[in-house]
């Protein structure tokens, strides 16, 4: 059940004898937003602490067998070349994911049943029940996404089945924007700067990331608020009090900059200090960072005290936003939370609870950071879920046999 990216992976690694089911009428549609077009689909400075679950460690054993080479070799096997850049964001070398989804596609076994929603699961008579069809299954692996991009048919509708027979964790979303209680005024939206966001929940330093911060009117987007996502989500699910400072001027200490205000307000009497950090900072931040510090922008540069000129450092060096809620659920990229891992097992991804059932990627409590390591796990999962079928089956024959 799910042609998306995990469903697409399953039917390229397991065999001939599938059939995908997919509500849409192509497969991978959500594949094809992801990394902005580009498909970011893994992440060479891949670890453990990149990802969360609801059962402790649940992720590990397929994530370290069927890691981030084990995928790049797999894409490679396939004819995609790719490529990675510093920061160890992998991507097809086309930069394109229509490339990924498209070769996935093509070499995939089995037969795909489009423009089928799934309705109900009979288990007592082996029956996916659509919209259209009866459906006979022997063994059934569900791949059907979260809640995030409904869009792309990952619309969460699928919970509301699963929730019959199997323990489904608090839902939210993660890699997304948020609001905040004191964003920038409407003259800095739309300001983009390399900044190290750091994460403050109830007090406690949680994280940093160091890359682009974007400023909206309703508060804070950009790469380094995305790093910070999914910690985010889950402090505002738990209902904890959640900051984000932003350095502004990272590469240079606070000291630092203290003599080079007061060095510049010396040598040019007749500059204001708006005038002075047009050399500092994007023009359009430099008003409301000086209202956080009470300074007009008109005071010459050179009647600051010292106590102003360290305030005024200190605020750019620490800008605080308090995060109070997502702002886009509607394009959030990756699931908080899915099926329980408690209840599946963590080699074959079979369910505890039911026999002959899988789950694998997103459908699952299983979140990575952003940065490619959502993709790796939509593999790493549906690969371990093949091998482990096809062993079963390979000692399904060996009994018969015998």
């Amino acid at each position: 059940m799910g042609g998306g990216v995990a469903g697409l992976f399953f039917a390229n690694l397991y065999g001939d004898d599938l059939e995908v089911i997919e509500k849409n009428d192509q497969a991978g549609r959500k594949l094809l937003a992801t990394g902005n077009g580009r498909c970011n689909f893994t992440n060479l400075n891949l670890t453990l602490d990149k990802f969360h679950s609801s059962g402790k460690d649940f992720y590990k054993f397929a994530l370290e067998k069927y890691d981030n080479h084990d995928l790049i070799n797999f894409l490679n096997d396939l004819g995609i070349l790719t490529t990675s850049l510093p920061s160890g964001r992998c991507y097809p070398q086309t930069l394109s994911a229509k490339t990924i989804r498209d070769i996935l596609y093509l070499n995939a076994k089995g037969e795909f049943i489009f423009e089928n929603e799934v309705r109900d699961i009979d288990f007592k008579n082996h029956l996916v029940i659509t919209d259209k069809a009866k459906i006979h299954f022997e063994n059934l692996v569900i791949a059907t996404g979260g809640i995030t991009l409904p869009g792309s048919g990952s619309d969460g509708k699928i919970f509301d089945i699963l929730r019959h027979f199997h323990k489904v964790t608090r839902l939210s979303y993660g890699i997304t924007n948020y609001k905040c209680q004191n964003p920038l005024s409407k003259k800095a939206k739309g300001v983009r700067v390399t900044a190290m966001a750091r994460l403050f929940v109830d007090g406690k330093f949680i994280e940093a990331s160091t890359d682009d911060v974007i400023f909206q009117n309703y508060g804070l987007t950009g790469t380094a608020i995305l790093d910070l996502s999914n910690y985010i989500s889950y402090a505002l699910l738990d209902k904890k009090e959640v900051w984000v400072s932003l350095d502004l001027l990272e590469a240079y200490p606070e000291e630092k900059l203290i003599e080079i205000i007061k060095k510049l307000g010396r040598e040019n009497l007749n500059k204001t200090i708006e005038e002075i950090l047009m050399g500092f900072l994007n023009e359009k931040l430099i008003i409301d960072i000086l209202n956080r510090v009470k300074l007009k922008g008109k005071t010459m540069a050179s009647s600051l005290t010292d106590g102003e000129i360290k305030n005024l450092i200190r605020t750019i060096k620490d800008l605080r936003f308090k995060i109070t809620a997502i702002n886009d659920e509607e394009n959030a990229q990756v699931t908080i939370g899915g099926i329980d891992t408690n209840f599946v097992d963590s080699e074959t991804f079979e369910s505890k609870i039911i026999p002959n059932l899988y789950f694998i990627g997103e459908v699952l409590d299983v979140d990575g950071a952003c940065g490619g390591y959502n993709i790796q796990w939509a593999y790493s999962s549906a690969k371990a879920c093949a091998m482990g079928l096809l062993a079963k089956h390979r000692e399904e024959i060996n009994v018969k046999n015998k």
